[in-house]
C-alpha cells in the first residue's frame, strides 16, 4: 500500500510535490481525494497554510500557496541576500560553510 509522506517544510517542496502528483495519477485520485491526501500530509509550518482557507479551495490553490511560501523558485532573492551576509563562524570549517 502506498502512503504519501508527510511534509513539514524542512525537506524539498519540489520533491514532495513530484511524489504527490505521481501518486495522484497512479492511484487515480479525483479532486476530493487529492485535496484530502494533500491536506492530511501537511504538518508544522506547511500545515499552517491551510488556516483560514475557504472550504471550496482546490488542490492547485493549496499547491500555489505552498510554492509561494516554501518553493525555491520564488525565494531566490531571499537566498541571495542570505548568502551576501553569510560569513564563516569561529570554529566553522570551510566545508560546513560551503
Amino acid at each position: 500500500m502506498l502512503k504519501l509522506q508527510r511534509y513539514n517544510s524542512t525537506d524539498s517542496l519540489e520533491t514532495f510535490l513530484r511524489k504527490f502528483h505521481s501518486m495522484s495519477r497512479y492511484l487515480q485520485w479525483n479532486e476530493d481525494d487529492a485535496m484530502y491526501h494533500l491536506c492530511g500530509s501537511l504538518e508544522g509550518a506547511a500545515g499552517q497554510v491551510l488556516e483560514g482557507l475557504p472550504t471550496n479551495v482546490k488542490t492547485t490553490d493549496v499547491i500555489k500557496l505552498l510554492q509561494t511560501r516554501f518553493g525555491k523558485k520564488l525565494q531566490v532573492e531571499r537566498f541571495k541576500a542570505e548568502l551576501l551576509v553569510r560569513r564563516c563562524q569561529p570554529d566553522e570549517t570551510l566545508q560546513h560553510l560551503y
